[in-house]
C-alpha cells in the first residue's frame, strides 16, 4: 500500500448554459464530483511504503480501492472454481448461469436491479474518502421531469462517476430527491459471472440505445448518466491544464433526449484526470494507432497507466 503526498482542493468557476429554442431544455450546470489532486505535479511525487502508524480509518479507505479492483477478478476466479468443481449441482448450476447470461439476460438494458441498501452500505463512504469525492449542487432539480446527465472527463476508470452516481457515499438520493438514477457503463463489463449482477445492484446498465430509451420511458424522475467520453477518451487521460472532449459522433443522446423529453444536465469531473499517469500516447503514434484498432475491435480501450 502506498500514501500519497500532500493535497490541495482543485477550486473552479461555473458557467451557465441557457437555450430557449432547442429541446430538450439544457440545464445550467447542476452537478459537478471534484477530488483532491496532489498539489505538486504528479511526476515529481514520491510515493513511499505506508508507514505502520498510518491511522486505521486510512487503513480502511485503502482496503475498499483494492477490494474494488480486484473484485471483477474474483468473480471470474470464483466462477472458474465453480466450472471445475467435482460437485455436480455446483458445476451444472454456474454453467446454466453462464448460459443464461449469453442467451436470456436483459435486465442490464431493462434498469437494472439496483438495491439501495447495498448503495448506502458504509463501505462506499469508505470508498470516496480515499480520493476523496464530492458531489457539488448548483440548483435543485425538480423531479417532474426525466434527466441525462453528461459527464466530463472519462479518465482512465470514471471513478467520480461511479463514487457519485452508483453510491449513495456522497448523498445523491438526499440532495437530489425523486431522481431515480442509472449510471451507463459498457457492455463488456457485465461479461464477468457474478459480477454482472454486482454492478446491476449498484445501479449500472449498460450504454446502449435501447438502455437509454427504457429508462427514460419509466416515467418522471428516471434518469440516467453518461461518461459521453467513453473508452476513447480515456486514452487522453492524464494529469494536465488540458481537456479533451471526445463528443465527434457521439451525439445520439441528445436525439434520445428529445425523443423522451429528457433535460440535459452538464456534469464535470475535477480531479478525474490527476489520478493516474498514462505512457505516453500521442496521436499518431504506433501504440495509439494500436490502441485505437483494439478500441474499435474489443469495445474497450486499454490505456497504459500506473
Amino acid at each position: 500500500m502506498t500514501e500519497e503526498a500532500s493535497y490541495q482542493s482543485i477550486h473552479s468557476t461555473n458557467s451557465i448554459y441557457e437555450s430557449e429554442e432547442i429541446q430538450p431544455h439544457i440545464e445550467k450546470p447542476t452537478t459537478k464530483s471534484t477530488s483532491l489532486v496532489p498539489s505538486s505535479s504528479i511526476h515529481q511525487q514520491q510515493r513511499v511504503f505506508a508507514p505502520l502508524n498510518t491511522p486505521l480509518y486510512r487503513r480502511r479507505q485503502t482496503l475498499t480501492i483494492l477490494v474494488w479492483w480486484l473484485f471483477p477478478w474474483i468473480c471470474l476466479y470464483i466462477s472458474l472454481v465453480c466450472l471445475r468443481s467435482n460437485n455436480p449441482y455446483i458445476f451444472y448450476g454456474t454453467l446454466a448461469y453462464i448460459t443464461w447470461m449469453a442467451l436470456f439476460r436483459n435486465f442490464t438494458r431493462r434498469g437494472g436491479l439496483r438495491q439501495q441498501w447495498l448503495r448506502r452500505l458504509a463501505w462506499w463512504k469508505w470508498f470516496a474518502g480515499y480520493f476523496p469525492i464530492h458531489l457539488h449542487k448548483t440548483c435543485d432539480l425538480p423531479p417532474d421531469r426525466s434527466y441525462i446527465f453528461g459527464c466530463h472527463p472519462h479518465g482512465i476508470i470514471s471513478i467520480g462517476a461511479f463514487g457519485n452516481f452508483a453510491t449513495e457515499a456522497t448523498d445523491f438520493e438526499h440532495k437530489f430527491p425523486g431522481i431515480n438514477l442509472r449510471l451507463l457503463t459498457l457492455s463488456s463489463n457485465f461479461r464477468f459471472p457474478f459480477y454482472d449482477l454486482h454492478l446491476s445492484m449498484m445501479g449500472l446498465c449498460e450504454s446502449s440505445k435501447e438502455s437509454c430509451n427504457y429508462i427514460l420511458k419509466q416515467g418522471n424522475g428516471n434518469s440516467l448518466v453518461l461518461v459521453l467520453g467513453g473508452a476513447k477518451e480515456a486514452l487522453d487521460a492524464r494529469p494536465s491544464h488540458e481537456y479533451i472532449l471526445t463528443l465527434k459522433n457521439r451525439k445520439g443522446f441528445v436525439k434520445i433526449g428529445l425523443a423522451n423529453g429528457a433535460s440535459l444536465v452538464p456534469v464535470f469531473s475535477f480531479g478525474e484526470n490527476d489520478l493516474y499517469q498514462q505512457m505516453s500516447n500521442p496521436r499518431g503514434s504506433k501504440i495509439r494507432r494500436w490502441q485505437n484498432y483494439f478500441q474499435r475491435k474489443m469495445g474497450f480501450s486499454l490505456p497504459l497507466f500506473n
